[in-house]
């Protein structure tokens, strides 16, 4: 591990230099807090959002604000007065948001295209910044922030459930003030801050941006932490629509992850410091590597799978709470376990993360199996292989109230959600493809949609292959349905998976479904977009898949054409193309262009004007129709009980 630590010459800083209440802002001295003195705007004052204000010098000559310039200056011509480097990455946050707040931000500026990834030149940064040109990047005394920093307080209140690969906050704080524990959490707490900043404004940040770049350029390329810290600032890049350097920052996490062997169980024992807590952080960093890489290889639809045929001997990770209160059992659950809890008593359990892995593994394994064009011949070959691994995840899933997706208190299990989701997104891949519930040729526009077969194999199962679909749609619904304390806060990998989900609800549309069964679907349709349309106000890439999934569902809804939303907030052009809905979908090639010939979003991507009228909106209570909390949280106890009724189906279309 890498034993470069940036903590130590920070604390004897700040005992020299401790700021004095004359030099605090106004706000923070009426307040009695703290206050760092950055003009001009403080980091408390930026973080509220609130007017910063210092009192006027009663001393002519220059002010602190000068000074600290003036000693740039003096230090970009060699003079070394570096003193004053020791300003926070968030002063010039308000004047950046306010800059880009109404306008799309433009890519970042990462190294030329002509250096290759490479995890040895810390991908060829050059340390140039957006800030003012600083000859070295902004540093930060991340001794006392860890704990009150609100921006990483919002990194673990909002995003930290979702991929908890990062030390629980107060386990974060607490080995930061280990002397023994030698952990170089500056690009970490940077990538953290970014992501918390996300949450807490809805917006990307071009300073905070270039603040992860210059820790990362500044970091030891093969310390562990960059692994967590890559992985992290990846998802924050790709989700933004900085595709192009999401796939270079994971590239080189899984490389860096790979060479460090992270896979092996003796790995998290040797960095792990003799603390239980963070030797357990460790094996969930390989395992969240191993899960993002699947999840990116789902959602853009390949199989650059680079961890899957990894023979990992790691342990499993344990309860989120235990790993919360830092209570990890031992000896830890291992795979080959798992893999025999088949022949496990009764009472054997395991993490909800576990299962994660382990519907990861199954969708990758049953996706593998299946043929990759769908001919007739295949029909069996996936009901006989692919499904048996499916089935057998659902049919070992824990009875009772263990590992429930929702608990009798109404308390989400985020990793547990994911899982299920999972394993019915896989089953309508596997099995769409050979049903009645034919493809649509516009579902090309979507940026989640698979390739459709260059032919529909007509098979003897083909009711068996629809009603597997159907049933896995129906599934996804009960998930969304949830009456969970926040609208569709999950993920933001899972955009793809409900996608996939509507795409299929929208061919039996189209295709199957008529009276009662129709309305019932469009209801959910409805449901689907609007949880959607929840996540896409934080991840722009999101909203870009929902105004795709709304004209898809134009056409193949037969809709009569409304207005369309503005080409500039779709593209990155200025031309706005209306093409009416043809009723017959399939043939019709005029779509409307939703992305540029780049998929650099670059930040912030407005979902819909305000005159667009959404055709598919509706007050549609979807939570009318649920029963008691006993009802809601049994929903995923029995495999076989989670389907719509379809005999009306099947007895017109016997197998």
């Amino acid at each position: 591990m890498n034993t470069d630590t940036v903590a130590t010459p920070a604390a004897p800083l700040n005992r020299r230099h401790k700021p004095r209440s004359s030099l605090a802002c106004l706000p923070c001295r009426s307040r009695h807090l703290k206050c760092d003195g950055v003009r001009p705007y403080c980091s408390r004052c930026t973080v509220a959002a609130q007017k910063c204000q210092y009192t006027q010098s009663r001393r002519g000559g220059l002010d602190r604000a000068a000074l600290a310039e003036r000693r740039k200056r003096l230090a970009a011509t060699g003079s070394g007065a570096t003193q004053a480097e020791s300003a926070d990455i968030l002063s010039p946050l308000q004047q950046s948001s306010r800059a880009h707040r109404h306008q799309e931000h433009p890519p970042p500026r990462l190294p030329g295209d002509d250096v290759e990834p490479d995890i040895t030149n810390d991908y060829g940064l050059s340390g140039e910044s957006s800030n003012a040109g600083s000859p070295s990047s902004p540093r930060i005394d991340i001794g006392d922030d860890i704990e009150g920093d609100p921006l990483i307080a919002s990194y673990y209140k909002n995003f930290h459930k979702f991929h908890p690969l990062v030390l629980p906050h107060k386990h974060l704080t607490r080995i930061h003030r280990t002397p023994s524990i030698k952990l170089n959490l500056r690009p970490l707490v940077a990538i953290l801050r970014l992501i918390g900043h996300i949450y807490s404004s809805r917006e990307w940040s071009t300073s905070l941006r270039d603040h992860v770049e210059s820790c990362f350029a500044a970091a030891s390329p093969a310390d562990p932490i960059m692994v967590q810290c890559r992985t992290l600032y990846s998802i924050a890049l790709f989700w933004n629509n900085y595709k192009d350097e999401s796939k270079r920052e994971m590239d080189a996490a899984v490389r860096l992850g790979l060479d460090l062997q992270m896979f092996r169980q003796d790995f998290a024992e040797k960095h792990g410091s003799q603390d239980a807590v963070l030797t357990e952080c460790w094996r969930r960093t390989w395992w969240t590597l191993y899960m993002v890489d699947a999840f990116y290889a789902g959602t853009l639809g390949t199989m650059n799978f680079a961890t899957v045929d990894v023979v990992a001997t790691v342990d499993l990770p344990c309860e989120e709470w235990e790993y919360e209160q830092g209570q990890i059992p031992e000896p830890p659950k291992t795979l080959q376990d798992f893999d025999c809890r088949d022949l496990a008593p009764e009472s054997t359990s395991f993490s909800s993360f576990a299962y994660l892995i382990g519907a990861v593994r199954c969708a990758a394994l049953a996706i593998s199996t299946a043929p990759k064009v769908a001919t007739s011949e295949c029909s069996q070959q996936i009901l006989q292989a692919a499904d048996a691994v499916i089935n057998g995840w659902l049919l070992l899933l824990p009875k009772g109230d263990r590992k429930q997706v929702l608990s009798k208190t109404g308390e989400l299990d985020e990793l547990m959600f994911q899982a299920h989701l999972l394993i019915h997104v896989a089953t309508v891949g596997l099995h769409r493809p050979l049903s009645d519930l034919k493809f649509n040729a516009i579902e090309w526009i979507s940026t989640c949609a698979r390739a459709p077969p260059r032919e529909t194999p007509t098979t003897e199962l083909i009711n068996v292959h629809t009603v597997r679909v159907l049933k896995s749609t129906e599934a996804q619904i009960r998930l969304l349905a949830l009456p969970t304390e926040k609208q569709f806060h999950h993920s933001p990998f899972t955009t793809c998976m409900v996608s996939e989900g509507t795409l299929a609800l929208l061919s039996g549309c189209k295709f199957l479904f008529k009276g009662k069964e129709l309305a019932i679907a469009r209801d959910q349709i409805r449901m689907t977009i609007g949880c959607l349309k929840v996540l896409g106000e934080l991840w722009p890439r999101t909203a870009k898949n929902v105004q795709e999934i709304q004209i898809i569902a134009r056409h193949a809804l037969g809709l009569v054409a409304g207005p369309r939303p503005q080409a500039a907030a779709m593209t990155t052009t200025t031309t706005t193309t209306t093409t009416k809905p043809d009723d017959s979908v399939l043939g019709n090639s005029q779509v409307p262009s939703l992305s540029s010939s780049s998929d650099q979003g670059g930040g912030q991507t407005t979902n819909e004007g305000s005159d667009v009228v959404d055709p598919l909106s509706s007050d549609f209570d979807i939570f009318a129709s649920l029963g008691s909390m006993e009802d809601v949280c049994g929903w995923y106890n029995n495999s076989n009980d989670f389907g719509q009724d379809l005999s009306w189906w099947t007895d017109n279309n016997p197998l």
